[in-house]
């Protein structure tokens, strides 16, 4: 008999379990890792000098400091 993996897809967002159940804590967890990920791209793009770069529930904000 084979081993089989529980996936589950939440925004986006692909969780292996072990266990076919999940917890909220992990989905905040990988949430936040995807994010600091998403982050670091952006500032290679924008200098953090001259934009600012806020996340909110639609996506990221990018905008001109003054």
């Amino acid at each position: 008999m084979e081993i089989q993996k529980t996936f589950f897809m939440i925004n986006d967002l692909v969780i292996e379990v072990k266990k076919p159940e999940i917890t909220v804590k992990k989905i905040k967890v990988t949430k936040i890792q995807v994010e600091n990920e998403e982050y670091k791209i952006l500032r290679k793009k924008f200098d953090v000098d001259q934009f600012h770069l806020e996340k909110k529930t639609d996506g990221w904000y990018i905008t001109e400091k003054e």
